[in-house]
């Protein structure tokens, strides 16, 4: 099973990969105060929750990503927006 840092990196990589270089920026901004157990609980599920907004077919899925079919895109966002939600539990 893919952890939550992997889908991260995984994402980032392939945002970059695309060109959506201040995305990848934000989003790996996003992941370091979600994991950051020094932290306030509330910030870091804010942060979760920005990155739950994100894997919306709306926002990261409207990018067309050339080396990734649509559906592998939108199923890699899946992926990490429930895995959001399951870090999200255990803060």
């Amino acid at each position: 099973m893919t952890t939550f840092s992997e889908l991260i990196t995984s994402i980032v990589a392939d945002l970059d990969q695309g060109g959506f270089f201040k995305d990848a920026d934000e989003l790996r901004h996003l992941a370091n105060l979600a994991l950051d157990q020094t932290l306030l609980a509330g910030i870091r599920r804010d942060a979760l929750k920005q990155i739950e907004m994100r894997c919306h077919v709306r926002w990261f899925g409207d990018f067309y990503l050339p080396h990734l079919s649509q559906k592998d895109w939108w199923g890699r966002l899946e992926k990490l927006g429930k895995s959001t939600k399951k870090h999200m539990q255990s803060i």
